[in-house]
């Protein structure tokens, strides 16, 4: 009886098991870093305070933008003078599949959260293949995300551990420093 009942616990356990692939949120082999420069976030500070606006702008920085993968407007926006971009090395891009980017258990729930608006100042974008597979745009005092994926029905909601963003900090202040 006990025997019957381990093989059929055994067998649950197996067919409910995800691959890893299938539980990153990302399906890619090469990272993008952006980081808002200190000189574009102080003209930012300096038009909020005169009423100047950029609604292209304060999409990529404030709002959860784009909406699709290939939005040739947030490419140029963060391709332009107002970002830094780095390219991730190998060992970072593969800390960032196996140990963030990947649905997971955690007790995030007993965290506190922070109340802030975000501001994205950091972004990564994935690519598969020379392609983009995924953007995630992270804001690191507040600790809100967004992410859009090429992957379907992929769980975010246990993303943002405080290990997560003590990670990530790690990774954007080493290629800011370079």
């Amino acid at each position: 009886m006990f025997k019957r009942y381990s093989i059929v616990l055994l067998l649950f356990v197996i067919i409910s098991c995800k691959s890893k692939e299938e539980k990153t949120f990302f399906d890619f082999d090469n990272v993008e870093y952006y980081s808002l420069n200190k000189s574009k976030e102080e003209e930012i500070s300096r038009n909020s305070n005169i009423g100047v606006r950029d609604s292209i702008f304060e999409s990529v920085f404030y709002k959860d933008y784009p909406d699709t993968l290939n939005s040739s407007v947030f490419l140029k926006m963060v391709n332009s003078d107002g970002f830094s971009r780095f390219e991730l090395s190998e060992k970072d891009v593969e800390y960032l599949r196996n140990d963030v980017f990947i649905e997971k258990i955690s007790l995030k729930m007993f965290e506190l959260n922070k109340a802030c608006a975000p501001e994205y100042r950091d972004i990564l974008v994935f690519k598969k293949n020379s392609k983009i597979s995924g953007i995630a745009k992270i804001c690191l005092w507040c600790g809100h995300f967004y992410f859009i994926s090429s992957k379907k029905n992929i769980q975010t909601e246990e993303f943002g551990t405080e290990k997560d963003y003590e990670a990530l900090k790690k990774i954007f202040n080493t290629y800011k420093k370079k």
